[in-house]
């Protein structure tokens, strides 16, 4: 028990820190009159090729948020990520970056404004983007380096937790809008016991070629011709 204590207290400070210096780089952006909104994916894709119900209410969330930036003039990217996608052994026919941006053009969102797989390969090349953690390492990697002053994360009500922490550990803490639906992939109970431990004492990143959850991951949900 004592050793348990001991690396809940060592972890909790190595987060706090984290935490502050997030903080002290969103304080440094603020004022900066660009935004970078990442839409998180969800999978499987309807026949595909098609956002599903949870996926879609997070796109137009992302979409309402666009218009309201960009009509107090800031200059607005949104990036959608997620690279081809398998789930139960069937594969999507594009990946899930195509599938929002496709999604996001259709409804008025201008093409140059919307990010996805090419961000996908700048920032995880081969490996692709099939987990949480991915997506927040891309959106902070490319919020980082480029000149935003907010950013913002759009994602399922039973994954914000998981998802602040991934961020946190890549040095950002976006402000984050949720797009809950009847019906959820993430379950609250499996985060709060499974996914959010791992994160905080085992793995926080899934960035490391020796990462056994990434590695499973990629290998459940990466479609063999990829």
């Amino acid at each position: 028990m004592a050793d348990t204590s001991e690396r809940m207290t060592e972890a909790r400070a190595a987060w706090d820190k984290r935490l502050e210096q997030a903080r002290a780089l969103m304080a440094a952006r603020r004022g900066r009159p660009r935004a970078l909104i990442e839409v998180a994916a969800q999978h499987p894709l309807v026949a595909g090729v098609r956002p599903n119900e949870e996926f879609e209410a997070r796109l137009n969330r992302g979409r309402e948020l666009y218009t309201q930036l960009v009509s107090e003039g800031m200059d607005v990217e949104l990036y959608v990520p997620g690279s081809r996608h398998m789930f139960h052994g069937t594969a999507d026919k594009i990946s899930l970056s195509r599938a929002g941006s496709d999604y996001l053009a259709a409804h008025g969102v201008p093409a140059a404004h919307v990010r996805g797989e090419d961000l996908n390969r700048r920032y995880k090349g081969d490996d692709g983007v099939y987990n949480s953690a991915d997506e927040c390492f891309v959106t902070a990697s490319h919020f980082k380096d480029s000149d935003f002053g907010t950013l913002i994360s759009v994602l399922a009500p039973g994954q914000l937790h998981r998802k602040m922490l991934h961020y946190i550990h890549f040095g950002v803490l976006p402000l984050a809008h949720t797009a809950p639906t009847p019906t959820s992939f993430h379950n609250y109970v499996h985060e709060a016991f499974v996914e959010l431990p791992h994160v905080l004492l085992e793995d926080p990143d899934l960035q490391t070629p020796d990462s056994p959850k990434a590695t499973r991951l990629r290998a459940e949900r990466r479609p063999a011709a990829d």
